[in-house]
């Protein structure tokens, strides 16, 4: 996610809303090995309903966002989409199916930080889960998300071959991180 105050998504009133009504899946989620149909019941796939856990949420928000900790189990139907697993070269992430890497301007390369963007984008609508919930999530949550959103964009810059590549690709994801991290400053680091 780059600075951007997104609408919230209204929650689904029923299950029969239209696919038409949704924007098509992407193609390598196709792909993609969701890993929560591994074969284990729903109990076990998702976690659980309501109040945020006691403890340290900046360790939660990671958990969600690298699959480690299934997301809560009503938060399709509070949120209006599933999310999904993919393998990255630096592990598994998990993904809003609707989000996007969203820059004024359309300047930079967006479209290649878009799954960094989709998992940022997963990891704020934690955040406005439990704020509808009636249990924010403290400001590490969302510190934690900016922090992975960075090291995401980062990794994929240091993946890239040539020192040129590198140096463009890192150069855009120091402008997009910060500009995250401010707003995040700017919103006191709650829900966005």
């Amino acid at each position: 996610m780059i600075i951007r105050n997104t609408p919230v998504r209204p929650p689904q009133t029923s299950g029969t809303e239209s696919t038409a009504a949704r924007p098509a899946a992407p193609a390598a989620r196709n792909a993609v090995k969701d890993s929560f149909a591994s074969g284990t019941n729903a109990a076990q796939r998702t976690g659980a309903v309501g109040k945020a856990p006691p403890g340290d949420h900046g360790k939660l928000m990671s958990e969600y966002l690298t699959g480690a900790r299934p997301p809560p189990a009503d938060f399709e139907q509070v949120m209006g989409y599933k999310p999904y697993a993919i393998q990255t070269p630096h592990g598994q992430r998990m993904q809003d199916p609707l989000g996007y890497a969203s820059v004024p301007g359309k300047i930079g390369p967006d479209k290649e930080f878009d799954p960094a963007a989709k998992t940022h984008d997963y990891g704020y609508d934690l955040l406005r889960y439990y704020d509808r919930k009636g249990t924010p999530l403290k400001p590490e949550a969302r510190k934690a998300a900016d922090a992975q959103f960075r090291q995401d964009m980062f990794d994929y810059a240091n993946d890239q071959k040539g020192g040129v590549a590198k140096f463009k690709y890192r150069a855009w994801a120091q402008i997009y991180a910060t500009a995250v991290e401010l707003n995040s400053r700017v919103q006191g680091y709650g829900p966005p």
